[in-house]
């Protein structure tokens, strides 16, 4: 075998990959895509307009391409962890570190607004108003339980957490799963849960069916069982060289056909038993090319300096993008968002400028500070 026969015969999963940060910036694009263009679309509009609220109609996945990469991302440390001394201790402080000061400073925020009775004031009356979805549930990472029971997002400055919770409660069940399970049969255990998930969309469709982990877990299943394949030497043969290649980019053209053929039947998440399976897939092949073809053009389009950046600051872009929109558009022009008018397109630009703004703020003054301090816990 050649030197470059052998090195294309490997899955280098080890390290920070960029491709990955250009895969989380592509996530947070399609969801700022979902929520300041196509939901800024009101139904009846001109019909060019629709046409563009048609043809984005799946942007609304971004949250499941965030699903694929943190199941992926997740169990891939789990894995290589397992055993060691440390395993419980470090995953969680770290995640922890990650998730948590953002979160409740934001949470703390929408508190004392709401406890000032800021609410009566026009622009935040949409983004605090009172629902069923009790507050206390947003502290335990448990509001998309009620969200589903209510069938409500709750107040709009919450609206998007319920994907956090569905992270959150993935995290108490996959590191206890890849601890007690022997790695060959962690493969078994997460199609499980995939069939589980998609068993349960069947039975028990719904709003709530979006928002609750068991009903998602899909989507992250699909993402650790990936993990688990990229360190086999088995499947690794199986997908590299040219002839592994063609394979995978085959299923990728099959699922993307699949996909865009889905978008022109709905243009709304909820109710969909095998979509979410359908685009799991999908973007775990996304993620295996960029893999197994780090020189590729795709490769190199995920690696674009722009995207890479949208990745680093995605989660603050994530928790931030509506409560700007919502506030601006309010105090602006006295409206919920819309993009239909010239008006409206400006004030929305004007939101994502803000939003940007305040998520590299965000990473440079609190996310950074709290990662590198969760890093110096170590697994051992």
């Amino acid at each position: 075998m050649t030197g470059s026969e052998f090195h294309s015969n490997r899955i280098s999963v080890s390290g920070r990959i960029r491709e990955l940060d250009g895969v989380r910036g592509f996530a947070i694009l399609m969801v700022l895509v979902w929520h300041y263009v196509q939901g800024g679309i009101p139904a009846g509009s001109a019909v060019e307009f629709a046409v563009v609220k048609q043809v984005l109609g799946s942007t609304w996945s971004g949250v499941d391409l965030f699903f694929v990469l943190s199941g992926f991302l997740i169990a891939g440390i789990l894995i290589d962890n397992k055993g060691r001394d440390n395993y419980f201790k470090t995953f969680y402080i770290r995640r922890a570190c990650r998730i948590f000061p953002l979160y409740y400073l934001n949470l703390l925020l929408f508190t004392a607004l709401s406890a000032l009775a800021l609410y009566q004031y026009a622009p935040l009356a949409r983004l605090l108003q009172v629902t069923a979805v009790p507050e206390w549930s947003y502290w335990v990472f448990f509001q998309n339980v009620f969200m589903g029971e209510y069938n409500s997002f709750g107040p709009e400055w919450l609206s998007v957490t319920w994907s956090l919770a569905v992270e959150e409660q993935f995290y108490l069940v996959l590191p206890l799963i890849v601890f007690i399970v022997p790695v060959p049969r962690l493969p078994y255990v997460f199609l499980g849960f995939v069939f589980m998930a998609v068993l349960l969309r069947a039975t028990i469709p719904g709003f709530g069916a979006y928002i609750n982990m068991p009903w998602r877990a899909d989507s992250l299943m699909i993402g650790a069982l990936l993990a688990y394949l990229v360190r086999e030497p088995g499947f690794i043969k199986l997908v590299t060289g040219n002839k592994g290649r063609r394979r995978v980019y085959g299923v990728f053209g099959v699922l993307l056909a699949g996909a865009l053929l889905a978008n022109f039947s709905t243009q709304r998440p909820f109710n969909l038993t095998f979509t979410y399976f359908w685009l799991a897939c999908l973007y775990a092949s996304l993620v295996l090319i960029l893999l197994i073809n780090r020189e590729g053009w795709l490769a190199g389009l995920f690696r674009n300096r722009v995207l890479m950046w949208l990745g680093g600051i995605s989660y603050a872009v994530y928790l931030l993008h509506q409560i700007v929109s919502i506030f601006l558009h309010g105090l602006l022009l006295g409206l919920a968002p819309v993009v239909t008018h010239w008006q409206g397109a400006l004030v929305t630009l004007l939101a994502l400028g803000v939003t940007l703004l305040l998520a590299q703020l965000s990473y440079v003054i609190i996310e950074r500070r709290f990662m590198q301090f969760g890093h110096r816990f170590l697994y051992s």
